[in-house]
């Protein structure tokens, strides 16, 4: 007994001695373990206004853990009516949206895995973060029969982020194109980013070319022999050949476009704001005059005589918030105006704009100045809800005309609100682009409202989305 009580005593002195010297110097190394003081976290100061039962903890309660057999998925925050896909960086977000839209959990060799099944994307698309032209110029390659979602990598190699991502999709390949597994356009065709693909077995074909205006000449004429081998030119199921035109020096005009020609075949090319690159008249040219030209902004970004050139080709329309009808002058084009635009409009010749003037949707929205997180999303309007994008030109607030958009598009219902038709927004990027009140007022707007109301002046119902 006296034994077992010294024992006790030298066990307990050591336990204070440890604890000394833990208070006195912040951290101590036993063997391998490395014991640290928990830092200090100010409690929460109470807001009225939301807070008005006082401030919860301010740290999570809880935490999510991935999927079984899919360690590197990343939960994200959603509410009734949108989905955050946050990213901090661009490689981030494209990985965000590839793990939303691809789930990856059937085998590679499952039956119909290599159909229209979409559970894991037959290719890849991959460019760089630091071109916004170039990566602008590659989204023809996303849509069918390419299935090929964009990754970013650098221009010396694939980050691990992205590297792990490409891992998990596991593309299948595509069949129509020599298996090959991805695409790597412009600087993303270096030596670091392909001995990192072979490593890994990817069979790969790269996308190059001397400027931004013969790159989507050249991507034009890859995606055309793939999507139409007959003529070797991008076409709708009416045989209408559409190509979206944007100006170089404005090139947030042309965003809108990046989820266009993700939904449907289609061509993107580039012109000058007073000339036209003999590349784009080249690849206008292999459409014999048939073509269905779609210019993204106004004469100050394209002007009024590169229109009347480009009509040499084909029918030309202007994506446009201008009406001569509602303007006696032509009012300002902006990035945001022109996302609007083109989200309501629809050409039946052409088969080309989103038509949506009511509820039953879903949306994209991105700060105009994440571009990388406009094109990373074009694969939300590839699959699932077939989201246009919507551009906002500020983080914490949105603009007036897109804040009535998103009202006037709300669902309402007259019988019950179980007859639907919902809205959906996926909001995109870090809580600095977009924060998380601009999300929950999308959210509170968004909601099911009882149009029988007399207070209930804005949304509608499906049948309201109509051209």
């Amino acid at each position: 007994m006296v034994v077992a009580t010294l024992v006790a005593a030298v066990a307990i002195a050591l336990i204070l001695l440890a604890a000394a010297h833990i208070h006195n110097g912040g951290s101590s190394a036993i063997g391998q373990v490395k014991l640290e003081t928990a830092p200090t976290v100010a409690p929460p100061t109470p807001n009225p206004q939301t807070d008005p039962f006082g401030a919860p903890s301010a740290k999570p309660d809880y935490s999510v853990p991935p999927p079984p057999g899919q360690p590197t998925m990343v939960p994200t925050f959603g509410t009734k009516s949108t989905q955050r896909l946050y990213g901090a960086d661009p490689f981030q977000e494209a990985v965000s949206v590839t793990q939303h839209v691809w789930t990856s959990a059937l085998p590679e060799n499952a039956p119909n895995e290599n159909n229209n099944v979409p559970d894991r994307p037959w290719g890849l698309t991959l460019v760089t973060p630091d071109d916004p032209l170039t990566a602008i110029t590659a989204l023809p390659l996303l849509h069918f029969p390419n299935d090929a979602p964009v990754l970013y990598v650098t221009r010396h190699g694939i980050p691990k982020v992205t590297a792990n991502e490409i891992k998990r999709l596991g593309d299948t390949g595509i069949s129509r194109y020599h298996d090959v597994d991805a695409f790597l356009v412009g600087a993303a065709a270096n030596p670091g980013v392909e001995r990192q693909l072979k490593a890994m077995g990817l069979k790969y074909a790269t996308v190059t070319a001397p400027s931004v205006p013969a790159l989507a000449n050249t991507v034009d004429k890859l995606y055309g022999r793939i999507e139409n081998p007959d003529t070797g030119v991008p076409n709708m199921d009416n045989g209408a050949q559409d190509v979206m035109v944007g100006s170089m020096q404005s090139y947030r005009y042309m965003l809108p476009a990046t989820h266009w020609v993700a939904h449907m075949a289609s061509g993107l090319l580039w012109v000058n704001a007073s000339s036209v690159p003999q590349a784009t008249i080249d690849a206008l040219e292999r459409r014999h005059g048939r073509a269905h030209i779609y210019l993204f902004g106004g004469p100050q970004q394209i002007s009024g005589p590169v229109a009347k050139q480009l009509a040499q080709y084909g029918t030309v329309m202007r994506v446009s918030n201008d009406d001569i009808v509602d303007f006696n002058a032509p009012p300002k084009e902006t990035p945001v105006d022109t996302s609007i635009a083109f989200s309501k409009m629809w050409d039946v010749s052409g088969q080309v704009g989103w038509k949506i003037t009511g509820p039953g949707h879903g949306f994209t929205l991105v700060n105009e100045n994440d571009w990388q997180g406009a094109v990373a999303s074009a694969p939300l309007s590839h699959l699932g809800f077939h989201s246009p994008l919507l551009l906002t030109d500020s983080a914490g607030r949105l603009p007036p005309q897109l804040d009535d958009y998103f009202k006037s598009a709300a669902p309402t219902y007259l019988t019950s609100p179980d007859d639907g038709p919902y809205n959906m927004t996926y909001v995109m990027g870090s809580w600095k682009q977009v924060t998380w009140p601009v999300q929950a007022h999308i959210d509170y707007v968004s909601e099911m409202m009882n149009r029988r109301v007399w207070s209930q002046a804005a949304g509608g119902r499906y049948a309201d989305s109509q051209p």
